[in-house]
Protein backbone atom coordinates (compact mmCIF):
# COMPACT_ATOMS: atom_id res chain seq x y z
CA UNK A 1 0.00 0.00 0.00
CA UNK A 2 1.16 3.74 -0.46
CA UNK A 3 1.65 4.39 3.18
CA UNK A 4 5.09 2.72 3.49
CA UNK A 5 7.57 1.77 1.15
CA UNK A 6 9.97 -0.77 2.37
CA UNK A 7 13.50 -0.30 1.01
CA UNK A 8 15.81 -3.42 0.96
CA UNK A 9 19.24 -1.65 1.50
CA UNK A 10 21.38 -4.52 -0.17
CA UNK A 11 19.54 -4.22 -3.36
CA UNK A 12 19.69 -0.35 -3.53
CA UNK A 13 23.54 -0.67 -3.25
CA UNK A 14 24.46 0.10 -6.71
CA UNK A 15 22.15 3.01 -7.19
CA UNK A 16 25.01 6.52 -6.51
CA UNK A 17 21.78 8.30 -6.73
CA UNK A 18 19.98 6.88 -3.89
CA UNK A 19 19.92 7.84 0.14
CA UNK A 20 23.24 6.11 1.87
CA UNK A 21 21.03 3.27 3.71
CA UNK A 22 23.15 0.28 5.83
CA UNK A 23 23.87 -2.71 4.12
CA UNK A 24 21.63 -5.90 5.09
CA UNK A 25 19.11 -3.75 7.45
CA UNK A 26 15.42 -2.87 6.11
CA UNK A 27 14.59 0.91 6.27
CA UNK A 28 10.74 2.30 5.96
CA UNK A 29 10.12 5.74 4.18
CA UNK A 30 6.66 6.51 4.61
CA UNK A 31 5.31 8.64 1.79
CA UNK A 32 2.76 11.05 1.86
CA UNK A 33 -0.26 10.93 -0.03
CA UNK A 34 -0.93 13.47 -3.14
CA UNK A 35 -3.53 14.89 -1.68
CA UNK A 36 -4.34 17.87 -3.97
CA UNK A 37 -5.78 20.77 -3.19
CA UNK A 38 -8.26 20.72 -0.70
CA UNK A 39 -10.82 23.69 -0.58
CA UNK A 40 -10.10 23.41 3.55
CA UNK A 41 -6.19 23.88 3.27
CA UNK A 42 -6.22 26.86 1.26
CA UNK A 43 -7.19 28.98 4.64
CA UNK A 44 -4.89 28.80 7.86
CA UNK A 45 -6.90 27.18 10.61
CA UNK A 46 -6.26 25.38 14.26
CA UNK A 47 -9.42 23.65 14.55
CA UNK A 48 -10.34 22.01 11.27
CA UNK A 49 -7.07 19.68 11.26
CA UNK A 50 -8.35 18.45 14.87
CA UNK A 51 -11.11 18.03 14.01
CA UNK A 52 -9.82 15.88 10.94
CA UNK A 53 -7.45 14.24 13.15
CA UNK A 54 -10.88 13.48 15.68
CA UNK A 55 -12.34 11.67 12.39
CA UNK A 56 -9.45 10.08 11.82
CA UNK A 57 -9.46 8.09 15.64
CA UNK A 58 -13.61 7.89 14.65
CA UNK A 59 -14.35 10.30 17.80
CA UNK A 60 -17.20 11.55 15.80
CA UNK A 61 -18.61 13.91 18.60
CA UNK A 62 -15.08 15.09 19.29
CA UNK A 63 -15.12 16.05 15.56
CA UNK A 64 -18.88 17.71 15.32
CA UNK A 65 -17.35 20.11 18.16
CA UNK A 66 -14.20 20.75 16.75
CA UNK A 67 -15.57 21.08 13.26
CA UNK A 68 -18.15 24.25 15.06
CA UNK A 69 -14.69 25.66 16.20
CA UNK A 70 -13.49 25.39 13.23
CA UNK A 71 -16.59 27.26 11.15
CA UNK A 72 -16.59 29.94 13.95
CA UNK A 73 -12.54 30.72 14.01
CA UNK A 74 -12.86 31.17 9.82
CA UNK A 75 -16.35 33.23 10.21
CA UNK A 76 -14.22 35.32 12.44
CA UNK A 77 -11.60 35.84 9.96
CA UNK A 78 -14.17 36.26 7.16
CA UNK A 79 -15.43 39.11 8.98
CA UNK A 80 -11.82 40.89 8.73
CA UNK A 81 -11.41 40.00 5.73
CA UNK A 82 -13.84 38.58 3.58
CA UNK A 83 -12.93 35.76 0.79
CA UNK A 84 -14.23 32.88 -1.71
CA UNK A 85 -11.56 30.84 -0.08
CA UNK A 86 -12.82 31.34 3.26
CA UNK A 87 -15.93 30.61 2.61
CA UNK A 88 -15.76 27.34 0.79
CA UNK A 89 -13.94 26.42 3.86
CA UNK A 90 -16.47 27.41 6.61
CA UNK A 91 -19.03 25.28 4.03
CA UNK A 92 -16.66 22.49 4.52
CA UNK A 93 -16.30 22.76 8.02
CA UNK A 94 -20.24 23.27 8.90
CA UNK A 95 -21.09 20.64 6.47
CA UNK A 96 -17.97 17.50 8.09
CA UNK A 97 -19.67 18.99 11.37
CA UNK A 98 -23.18 17.49 10.50
CA UNK A 99 -21.80 14.29 8.69
CA UNK A 100 -19.82 13.66 12.19
CA UNK A 101 -22.76 14.49 14.48
CA UNK A 102 -24.77 11.69 12.35
CA UNK A 103 -21.83 9.04 12.98
CA UNK A 104 -21.86 10.12 16.63
CA UNK A 105 -26.23 9.73 16.30
CA UNK A 106 -25.93 6.45 15.01
CA UNK A 107 -23.12 5.53 17.38
CA UNK A 108 -25.22 6.43 20.17
CA UNK A 109 -28.61 4.54 18.84
CA UNK A 110 -26.83 1.44 18.05
CA UNK A 111 -23.87 0.58 20.11
CA UNK A 112 -20.27 1.47 19.42
CA UNK A 113 -19.29 -0.20 16.32
CA UNK A 114 -22.30 1.49 14.74
CA UNK A 115 -24.06 -1.69 13.62
CA UNK A 116 -25.61 -2.90 16.65
CA UNK A 117 -28.60 -5.74 15.70
CA UNK A 118 -28.43 -5.50 12.42
CA UNK A 119 -28.31 -9.11 12.20
CA UNK A 120 -31.90 -9.28 13.34
CA UNK A 121 -33.25 -7.47 10.62
CA UNK A 122 -34.50 -7.94 7.08
CA UNK A 123 -31.71 -7.67 4.26
CA UNK A 124 -33.31 -4.49 2.94
CA UNK A 125 -32.64 -2.89 6.30
CA UNK A 126 -29.14 -4.51 6.78
CA UNK A 127 -28.58 -2.99 3.06
CA UNK A 128 -29.62 0.51 3.66
CA UNK A 129 -28.05 1.08 7.55
CA UNK A 130 -24.64 -0.55 5.90
CA UNK A 131 -24.61 1.34 2.75
CA UNK A 132 -25.81 4.79 4.30
CA UNK A 133 -22.59 4.38 7.17
CA UNK A 134 -20.16 3.32 4.47
CA UNK A 135 -20.81 6.61 2.14
CA UNK A 136 -20.43 8.42 5.54
CA UNK A 137 -17.47 6.90 6.28
CA UNK A 138 -15.46 7.48 3.03
CA UNK A 139 -16.43 10.84 2.61
CA UNK A 140 -14.76 11.13 6.18
CA UNK A 141 -11.70 8.76 4.66
CA UNK A 142 -10.78 11.22 2.46
CA UNK A 143 -11.96 14.17 4.26
CA UNK A 144 -9.37 12.94 7.47
CA UNK A 145 -6.54 11.72 4.25
CA UNK A 146 -7.20 15.45 2.85
CA UNK A 147 -5.07 16.65 6.05
CA UNK A 148 -3.07 13.97 7.63
CA UNK A 149 -2.05 12.97 4.00
CA UNK A 150 -2.53 9.52 4.69
CA UNK A 151 -4.92 6.84 5.10
CA UNK A 152 -5.91 6.19 8.76
CA UNK A 153 -6.16 1.91 8.73
CA UNK A 154 -8.58 1.38 11.35
CA UNK A 155 -11.06 4.06 9.40
CA UNK A 156 -10.33 2.94 5.97
CA UNK A 157 -11.00 -1.04 6.99
CA UNK A 158 -14.21 -0.05 8.57
CA UNK A 159 -15.33 1.75 5.63
CA UNK A 160 -14.34 -1.16 3.70
CA UNK A 161 -16.09 -3.37 5.73
CA UNK A 162 -19.52 -1.59 5.19
CA UNK A 163 -19.64 -1.68 1.90
CA UNK A 164 -18.74 -4.97 1.56
CA UNK A 165 -22.00 -5.73 4.65
CA UNK A 166 -24.19 -3.72 2.05
CA UNK A 167 -23.06 -6.12 -1.01
CA UNK A 168 -23.43 -9.04 1.03
CA UNK A 169 -26.94 -7.66 2.49
CA UNK A 170 -28.10 -6.99 -1.11
CA UNK A 171 -26.89 -10.60 -2.13
CA UNK A 172 -28.87 -12.66 0.77
CA UNK A 173 -32.02 -10.48 0.41
CA UNK A 174 -32.40 -11.80 -3.89
CA UNK A 175 -30.44 -8.64 -4.91
CA UNK A 176 -32.37 -7.54 -7.99
CA UNK A 177 -35.69 -8.39 -6.64
CA UNK A 178 -35.71 -5.55 -4.04
CA UNK A 179 -35.66 -1.98 -5.27
CA UNK A 180 -32.17 -0.74 -5.67
CA UNK A 181 -34.08 2.61 -5.98
CA UNK A 182 -34.59 2.43 -1.92
CA UNK A 183 -31.55 0.25 -1.11
CA UNK A 184 -28.95 1.60 -3.35
CA UNK A 185 -27.95 -0.34 -5.96
CA UNK A 186 -25.10 -2.53 -6.02
CA UNK A 187 -23.42 -0.51 -8.74
CA UNK A 188 -23.05 2.74 -6.50
CA UNK A 189 -21.77 0.24 -3.51
CA UNK A 190 -19.10 -1.21 -6.38
CA UNK A 191 -18.31 2.45 -7.37
CA UNK A 192 -18.00 3.74 -3.93
CA UNK A 193 -15.76 0.41 -2.52
CA UNK A 194 -13.59 1.64 -6.03
CA UNK A 195 -12.79 5.04 -4.69
CA UNK A 196 -12.38 3.42 -1.08
CA UNK A 197 -9.74 0.90 -2.53
CA UNK A 198 -7.83 3.74 -4.91
CA UNK A 199 -7.62 6.16 -2.13
CA UNK A 200 -5.41 3.57 0.09
CA UNK A 201 -3.58 2.61 -2.62
CA UNK A 202 -5.32 -0.98 -3.53
CA UNK A 203 -5.38 -0.04 -7.37
CA UNK A 204 -6.28 -3.58 -8.42
CA UNK A 205 -8.96 -3.82 -6.42
CA UNK A 206 -10.46 -0.73 -7.15
CA UNK A 207 -10.48 -1.85 -10.80
CA UNK A 208 -11.78 -5.07 -9.98
CA UNK A 209 -14.83 -3.38 -7.81
CA UNK A 210 -15.67 -1.15 -11.25
CA UNK A 211 -15.13 -4.38 -13.55
CA UNK A 212 -18.45 -5.66 -11.60
CA UNK A 213 -20.56 -2.31 -12.97
CA UNK A 214 -22.10 -2.75 -16.32
CA UNK A 215 -21.78 -0.21 -19.13
CA UNK A 216 -25.80 0.72 -18.66
CA UNK A 217 -25.14 1.14 -15.24
CA UNK A 218 -21.94 3.16 -15.63
CA UNK A 219 -24.33 5.99 -17.69
CA UNK A 220 -27.65 5.75 -15.32
CA UNK A 221 -27.25 9.02 -14.09
CA UNK A 222 -28.35 7.96 -10.33
CA UNK A 223 -24.73 6.61 -10.52
CA UNK A 224 -22.99 9.74 -12.14
CA UNK A 225 -20.98 11.39 -8.90
CA UNK A 226 -19.90 7.57 -8.00
CA UNK A 227 -18.64 7.02 -11.67
CA UNK A 228 -16.89 10.22 -11.57
CA UNK A 229 -15.45 9.43 -7.72
CA UNK A 230 -14.37 6.39 -8.74
CA UNK A 231 -12.45 7.96 -12.32
CA UNK A 232 -10.54 10.60 -9.80
CA UNK A 233 -9.52 7.99 -7.46
CA UNK A 234 -7.68 5.98 -10.16
CA UNK A 235 -6.22 9.00 -11.43
CA UNK A 236 -8.55 9.06 -14.81
CA UNK A 237 -8.91 12.55 -14.31
CA UNK A 238 -10.51 13.16 -18.17
CA UNK A 239 -13.19 10.59 -17.53
CA UNK A 240 -13.67 11.92 -13.82
CA UNK A 241 -14.22 15.65 -15.41
CA UNK A 242 -16.34 14.08 -18.23
CA UNK A 243 -18.74 12.21 -16.36
CA UNK A 244 -19.06 15.75 -13.60
CA UNK A 245 -19.60 17.55 -17.12
CA UNK A 246 -22.84 15.57 -17.47
CA UNK A 247 -24.08 16.53 -14.26
CA UNK A 248 -23.49 19.90 -13.86
CA UNK A 249 -23.87 21.13 -17.43
CA UNK A 250 -26.54 18.96 -18.52
CA UNK A 251 -29.17 18.57 -15.91
CA UNK A 252 -32.67 16.84 -16.04
CA UNK A 253 -34.88 13.99 -15.00
CA UNK A 254 -32.45 12.05 -12.47
CA UNK A 255 -29.66 14.48 -12.54
CA UNK A 256 -27.89 16.78 -9.94
CA UNK A 257 -29.58 20.54 -9.31
CA UNK A 258 -27.60 23.82 -8.54
CA UNK A 259 -27.99 23.34 -5.06
CA UNK A 260 -26.16 20.02 -4.65
CA UNK A 261 -23.67 20.97 -7.40
CA UNK A 262 -22.21 23.11 -4.48
CA UNK A 263 -22.35 20.54 -2.28
CA UNK A 264 -20.24 18.04 -4.81
CA UNK A 265 -17.84 20.64 -5.14
CA UNK A 266 -16.52 20.83 -1.78
CA UNK A 267 -16.04 16.52 -2.27
CA UNK A 268 -12.51 15.69 -1.55
CA UNK A 269 -12.92 13.26 -4.24
CA UNK A 270 -11.95 16.50 -6.86
CA UNK A 271 -9.01 17.79 -4.44
CA UNK A 272 -6.51 16.52 -6.89
CA UNK A 273 -8.39 17.71 -9.86
CA UNK A 274 -8.72 21.37 -8.59
CA UNK A 275 -7.08 24.04 -10.58
CA UNK A 276 -7.54 22.42 -13.87
CA UNK A 277 -9.58 25.26 -15.59
CA UNK A 278 -11.51 22.18 -17.20
CA UNK A 279 -13.12 21.14 -13.78
CA UNK A 280 -13.09 25.11 -12.52
CA UNK A 281 -15.48 25.60 -15.23
CA UNK A 282 -17.69 23.14 -14.30
CA UNK A 283 -18.39 25.12 -11.02
CA UNK A 284 -18.85 28.47 -11.45
CA UNK A 285 -20.10 29.83 -8.34
CA UNK A 286 -18.74 27.51 -6.44
CA UNK A 287 -14.48 28.10 -7.41
CA UNK A 288 -12.74 30.29 -5.61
Amino acid sequence: MWRSIILVASLLAADNASAPLQAGRTTTVVVAADVGAPVERAVPGKFYAQAAAADAEQRWADAAALYREAVTEWTAAARLQPSRALELAIMKAERERQRSQMLAARIRTTGSTGAGGRFARDPFSRRGEALDEGRQLRAKLLTARAVLERVPPALYARTRDRLREALRAGASGGGENISAVHMGGEAEIQLLLCSTYAAAGEIEAARLARAHVSEAERADPVNGVAVASCAAALGETRAAIAELEVLALHPGPGRTDRFALRDIYLYNDWDRLRGDPRFESLFPRSAP
